[in-house]
């Protein structure tokens, strides 16, 4: 395969999405992000613009630009760095670009709306899932060999008939602009002037390849914007067979019943507000017990029609864990679980599945510090969601490339290290996406992410503090205008 190609490449076509992530048809999964799944997105959404022959600001060129912002920090993520970008991929085919001005860009930009761009992460990350034999369970020589961490180990070592699925929700910051502001508020106890906006999240991430399966989005506060009720809006992401996995805050009766309806099961810490040891519980075996939790009254977010076909009980499990590794609480706890076969689902394999859920803490750490989406750029609320989705994008595609290499290697995703795979993209995007690859550009592409082994220092104490002391200017205690105001009187 030649690297340089004779002849100019297509602005309009999608492969250039392929060539930046390293493809080749003989890979595992290439056909997840072949050229039809953008040219469906596209026709779906009805999004076309720059058809003239000569038009710079394609839709596959500006939608990769707008990725490439999701690869890049600080300078290079700029509307100014993804044009120049555009004009160095234009360079390349022998064309130059007179104006890089980033107006026309931010204008083309704003024509690929964030619905396109979630229905991209979420059909990526379904095809993904279908695509990968998941559902196998391992073996414990299958998982040495694989280097899966100890505790997916445990997981996978039981079938299962769908995901598992942990759920988390995290807070973002946007510009501080009065369109921002008017859609997404500051928080509320802080002093008008001095926050920024802030949009809650909440995110459905796959145990087995670390993708993004869903998110919610929500201003921080107001009527329905809290997480369980942001992670009811991702129901029927749910699929029958899921083992949906979180924190206490999430264990209600309402989320288990709607989880159970959908054929759904529930691995849960108990709420802190339910007894442990309930006096009407039936004994299981040691430390396990099952109760029936009765349905409560009608909340207010609930119509009748939907509170009449509630069950009226919920039949749950109580697993009491006991964890003997340092750096964990070491008083215990209990989790509530919908799986009630308590010979093949142990409680060791329940607690394995709850200190699974550590992962996604490391997956939206993954997002919001190494793709840099804790503050986001946008200026008006559509583009704080668009750019929100495209960081979720280069996640998954990210999470992609890393499942490739899993596959070809014979390595558990969950062993590879996150940034080493993006900055391994990032490398690529332009010189891939300009010239095209050849075999020893895939063959890199496949190597890179097995080089580094993550997950695997059991037993690992680490203060959560930091020791370079970040160096910070005099924090603002008033409004802006209120200091300028202060300065212009005393000048």
């Amino acid at each position: 395969m030649s690297f340089y190609s004779k002849f100019p490449r297509d602005a309009s076509s999608f492969r250039i999405f392929s060539d930046s992530m390293l493809q080749d048809s003989s890979l595992p999964l290439s056909d997840v992000i072949d050229q039809s799944v953008f040219d469906e997105a596209f026709e779906l959404f009805d999004v076309d613009f720059s058809c003239d022959d000569d038009a710079v600001y394609t839709p596959a060129l500006v939608l990769w630009a707008l990725l490439s912002q999701a690869l890049f920090k600080d300078e290079q993520r700029s509307c100014n760095a993804a044009v120049t970008r555009i004009a160095a991929w234009w360079a390349a085919q022998g064309r130059v670009v007179d104006d890089t001005n980033s107006g026309a860009y931010c204008r083309a930009r704003q024509k690929i709306s964030d619905e396109l761009v979630a229905h991209l992460v979420r059909t990526i990350a379904q095809r993904a899932e279908k695509s990968s034999d998941l559902a196998e369970p391992l073996d414990d020589e299958q998982a040495e060999a694989m280097l899966t961490p100890r505790a997916i180990a445990d997981v996978k070592s039981k079938p299962l008939a769908g995901r598992v699925l942990m759920v988390d929700g995290f807070t973002v910051d946007a510009a501080d602009t009065p369109e921002n502001q008017k859609e997404y508020p500051q928080n509320p106890s802080q002093e008008e002037g001095l926050g920024f906006p802030l949009l809650r999240c909440v995110s459905l991430v796959s145990m087995a390849t670390g993708m993004l399966v869903d998110l919610a989005i929500a201003p921080y506060c107001g009527k329905e914007t809290g997480e369980t009720a942001l992670l009811r809006q991702m129901i029927d992401s749910l699929g029958p067979g899921d083992v949906l996995v979180a924190d206490s805050y999430y264990c209600t009766y309402w989320l288990l019943a709607m989880c159970q309806a959908r054929g759904v099961e529930v691995v849960m810490k108990n709420h802190h507000k339910r007894d442990d040891h309930p006096e009407d519980a039936v004994r299981i075996c040691k430390g396990q017990r099952k109760v029936v939790w009765p349905r409560p009254q009608r909340p207010t977010w609930m119509s009748r029609e939907e509170y009449a076909l509630m069950p009226k009980q919920v039949e749950v499990r109580l697993v009491d864990i006991k964890v003997d590794e340092p750096g964990f609480r070491p008083e215990g706890f209990t989790i509530a679980t919908t799986i009630v076969d308590h010979r093949v689902y142990t409680d060791t394999w329940i607690g394995s599945v709850y200190q699974s859920r550590w992962l996604v803490e490391l997956d939206i750490r993954s997002i919001k510090c190494s793709l840099g989406m804790d503050i986001l750029r946008a200026k008006t609320p559509p583009m704080v969601r668009t750019e929100l989705w495209s960081c979720l994008l280069a996640y998954n595609l990210t999470r992609l490339k890393m499942l490739q290499s899993g596959i070809d290697g014979s390595r558990d995703v969950r062993s590879m290290s996150f940034t080493r795979s993006m900055v391994l993209l990032g490398t690529s995007w332009l010189l891939c996406g300009a010239r095209g690859v050849n075999d020893s550009l895939v063959e890199l592409g496949q190597a890179q992410p097995l080089d580094e082994l993550v997950g695997h220092r059991e037993g690992r104490i680490e203060p959560r503090a930091n020791k370079r002391r970040p160096k910070v200017l005099k924090l603002l205690t008033a409004p802006r205008a209120a200091y300028q105001v202060q300065l212009g009187s005393a000048a």
